[in-house]
């Protein structure tokens, strides 16, 4: 049995050339002697629904297994509209369910939990998108532990390219934060 942390990253786009992904890559690879690293894979949790809760779906237990097991997550988020993405707040939704129906006091897997923010996007720096997510943070219980978190702006070059190469000194800023996740914890 390993004693290095567990951390769960999630992701925010579910698109396969992702941004985020690789902000999520870089920090995974910079922790792998230090913790272990599961980047969540979501795209088939359903919309929530109270008519499907109870029981919960295959991937929604799935998911909350992930969420329970992780010492701390770290979000991953672009920013669409000035907020988090829709599938990133939907997964959120269904953690802050309760397991069974009616009760209300046994704690949920972002109850109390550690929780890092970052994103890369725009000139904004997805300083809409973080400060969103660390709210709903604060509402099902989490614990932020960075405030908004770290935000990076896409190079120019990156929008007509699609290929994102992070420079320098914003992994730096990355590692950094990586390395406060694991303080915290």
């Amino acid at each position: 049995m390993s004693d290095k942390k567990r951390l769960l990253f999630v992701v925010g786009s579910l698109r396969r050339g992702s941004f985020n992904r690789i902000l999520a890559t870089h920090a995974a690879e910079h922790l792998a002697d230090q913790a272990e690293v599961e980047i969540l894979e979501y795209a088939d949790v359903p919309l929530m629904n109270q008519d499907i809760e109870f029981p919960a779906p295959a991937s929604v237990s799935r998911v909350r297994a992930s969420f329970s097991a992780a010492d701390a997550v770290w979000f991953f988020s672009p920013e669409y509209n000035r907020t988090m993405t829709a599938p990133m707040k939907n997964v959120i939704d269904w953690m802050s369910r309760p397991l069974v129906a009616g009760d209300y006091k046994t704690p949920l897997p972002l109850t109390g939990k550690p929780a890092a923010i970052s994103g890369v996007g725009g000139a904004n720096a997805t300083a809409g998108s973080r400060a969103a997510l660390r709210a709903l943070l604060e509402v099902v219980k989490a614990r932020p532990v960075q405030g908004d978190g770290e935000g990076f702006s896409l190079p120019a070059a990156t929008w007509a390219t699609g290929v994102y190469e992070i420079p320098a000194e914003d992994a730096a800023r990355l590692d950094a934060q990586a390395d406060g996740l694991l303080a915290a914890l």
